[in-house]
C-alpha cells in the first residue's frame, strides 16, 4: 500500500520489502566492489560483460543507463586496469566490443563466490521449503514484470 506521510512517500507490504531487499543487495554489491578495488558501476559492467562472450559498448551503456560516451570511458578504465579488453569492429558505424581478461574473470569469479556465500548465509534463516518458494516466487514475479516492461 502506498501512503503519503507529510512529505515522505511510503510503500508497505510487498513493494516495501522488495525495495528493502534490493537496497540490501546494492549494499552488498557496493561492499564487494570496494573490496575488489572497483566502483559499483564498474562491477555491474564487469558482471554484465561476464554474462556474454563479448558485449557491445552501446548495450553496456543501455544496461548501466549511461551515455555511450560514459560507457566508453568506463571501458577504457577497465582496459587500463587489465580487467577487460576492447576491440573495434570494422563496420559503419564502428562498434566497440568489450570482453573480460583473465584478471577480469578472476575478479568476477571471486566476487560471485563471495556474493553467493553472503546470500546463502542470509537465506539460512529460511527452511528448504520456504527458500524454494521464495526463489520460485521471485522468478515468477520477475518474469511477469519483465514482460510488462516490454
Amino acid at each position: 500500500m502506498y501512503r503519503l506521510l507529510g512529505d515522505n512517500h511510503v510503500l508497505d507490504g510487498l513493494p516495501f520489502s522488495a525495495q528493502v531487499f534490493l537496497r540490501a543487495l546494492d549494499g552488498v554489491r557496493n561492499r564487494l566492489a570496494d573490496e575488489a578495488g572497483v566502483t559499483g558501476n564498474e562491477l555491474r559492467a564487469l558482471s554484465r560483460v561476464a554474462e556474454s562472450s563479448g558485449l557491445e559498448s552501446d548495450a553496456l551503456a543501455d544496461f548501466l543507463e549511461i551515455t555511450p560516451a560514459a560507457a566508453h570511458a568506463l571501458i577504457e578504465r577497465l582496459v587500463s586496469r587489465g580487467l577487460a579488453s576492447s576491440t573495434l569492429a570494422d563496420r559503419e558505424p564502428p562498434v566497440v566490443t568489450v570482453a573480460l581478461t583473465p584478471a577480469g574473470h578472476e575478479l568476477i569469479g571471486t566476487t560471485y563466490e563471495n556474493f553467493q556465500s553472503i546470500i546463502n548465509g542470509a537465506a539460512e534463516s529460511l527452511d528448504t521449503d520456504r527458500r524454494i518458494a521464495f526463489e520460485s516466487g521471485m522468478l515468477k514475479m520477475a518474469r511477469k514484470l519483465d514482460a510488462q516492461a516490454r
